[in-house]
C-alpha cells in the first residue's frame, strides 16, 4: 500500500512540475508577444487591422485596449460611429509613417463612406501591440479635381532616407514650429524649404509644382514656388488669426515624416490689413477652425513637403485631445 502511495505520489508531483513547465513556457511565449518592440512592419499591420475593423463595422476584429480613446474630427466617439458606421472600403491611395520610439502609426489614404470617396488620416498609439488611441481627420467635401490629384503619393513622400539624409528627432520636432512662426511674424525667409518643395493640402497643390496636379481654385492660396521672392508670408495667409492647440505626436526618422494635429483658426477678417497700411480680401469671411493632419517630409535639413488633410469645423473647436485655446 505504501508503495502504492509512492508511485502515486511520484505521478501527481511529476504531472505538478510537468503543468507548471508548461505554463511558465506559456507565459513566456505569451510576454515575449506582448514586449518584443513593434517594428515599422508589426505597426503598419495594425494600422490595417483597425482599418478592416472599421470597413467591418465590428470592433472586435482590431486589437483595441480596454481605455481605448477616438476621436473623428476632434469629437470623442466610440468605435462603432464616425466612419466606423459609415465606411464601405478603402481606397487604393495610401501610405504609412511609424514611430518607433513612441509605439505610433499613422495611415493616410482613401476610403469610401457608402459610395462616396472621402480622404481619411488615422493616426494610432499601440501599447503592447494594442491601440490606446486613435485620432482621426476625415474629409467629406472633396471635389473630382482633388481627388484626381491624389493617385499616387507625392515625389519622394513615402521614401525611406539614407541616414545621412535624415534629421535628428529634435531637430524634426521644431520643424512645424518654424513653420508657424512664420505665419505670426509675417517672416518666411526662416522656414527651409527645399528647392522643389511642395504642399498638398486635401489634394489641392498650394505651393510648388507637381507634374500632373492641378492647382486649388480661384480665391485660394496658391503659388509656383513655395519659397516667397521677398521673405514674406503672402498676404491672404494673414486671414489666419493663429495655429492652436498644435501637437506633432509622431516622428518617422527614418522617412523624415512628422504627423502633427494643428488648428488654423479663422476669427472672420473680411478685409486684412498688413503692416505697411496695404488691404486685401480675406479667403476666410466667418469664423471657423480647421484642425489638419499635416505630414512634414524633410530631408537634408529642408522641407520636401507637406501633406495634410483639415476640415472646417466651428471656430475654437480644438483638436479633441488638448485644453481649449481660450483657457
Amino acid at each position: 500500500m505504501r508503495k502504492l502511495s509512492a508511485i502515486l505520489l511520484m505521478a501527481i508531483c511529476t504531472f505538478a512540475i510537468f503543468a507548471c513547465q508548461s505554463a511558465d513556457t506559456e507565459s513566456g511565449t505569451v510576454e515575449t508577444k506582448t514586449t518584443q518592440p513593434c517594428d515599422r512592419a508589426c505597426l503598419e499591420g495594425i494600422a490595417d487591422q483597425y482599418l478592416a475593423a472599421m470597413v467591418a463595422h465590428d470592433a472586435s476584429q482590431a486589437p483595441l485596449a480596454e481605455d481605448f480613446i477616438f476621436t473623428e474630427n476632434t469629437i470623442k466617439l466610440p468605435p462603432a460611429e464616425g466612419l466606423w458606421f459609415t465606411a464601405s472600403v478603402l481606397g487604393d491611395f495610401k501610405f504609412y509613417a511609424c514611430d518607433l520610439q513612441e509605439g505610433q502609426v499613422a495611415w493616410t489614404g482613401i476610403a469610401k463612406e457608402h459610395d462616396k470617396p472621402v480622404l481619411l488620416s488615422v493616426r494610432l498609439k499601440v501599447v503592447d501591440r494594442l491601440i490606446t488611441e486613435a485620432e482621426s481627420i476625415v474629409v467629406r467635401d472633396v471635389s473630382e479635381n482633388n481627388l484626381g490629384n491624389l493617385k499616387s503619393v507625392p515625389p519622394g513622400f513615402d521614401e525611406i532616407l539614407e541616414p545621412s539624409e535624415r534629421m535628428m528627432r529634435e531637430e524634426m520636432l521644431r520643424m512645424p514650429d518654424i513653420y508657424f512662426k512664420a505665419l505670426d511674424t509675417l517672416d518666411a525667409s526662416s522656414i527651409p524649404w527645399d528647392d522643389d518643395a511642395y504642399r498638398i493640402e486635401n489634394g489641392m497643390v498650394t505651393c510648388g509644382k507637381i507634374p500632373d496636379m492641378g492647382p486649388p481654385p480661384p480665391g485660394l492660396p496658391s503659388g509656383g514656388s513655395c519659397t516667397s521672392p521677398d521673405g514674406k508670408i503672402p498676404p491672404a495667409l494673414k486671414t489666419i488669426h493663429n495655429v492652436l492647440p498644435r501637437r506633432t505626436p509622431l516622428v518617422d526618422v527614418e522617412k523624415g515624416i512628422t504627423w502633427g494635429l494643428y488648428c488654423f483658426n479663422h476669427r472672420g477678417l473680411t478685409v486684412i490689413e498688413m503692416p505697411d497700411g496695404t488691404k486685401h480680401p480675406s479667403f476666410s469671411k466667418t469664423p471657423n477652425s480647421m484642425p489638419f493632419a499635416d505630414m512634414f517630409k524633410t530631408k537634408n535639413g529642408k522641407i520636401r513637403g507637406i501633406f495634410a488633410y483639415g476640415v472646417m469645423l466651428p471656430y475654437g473647436i480644438g483638436d479633441g485631445w488638448s485644453p481649449s485655446i481660450f483657457e
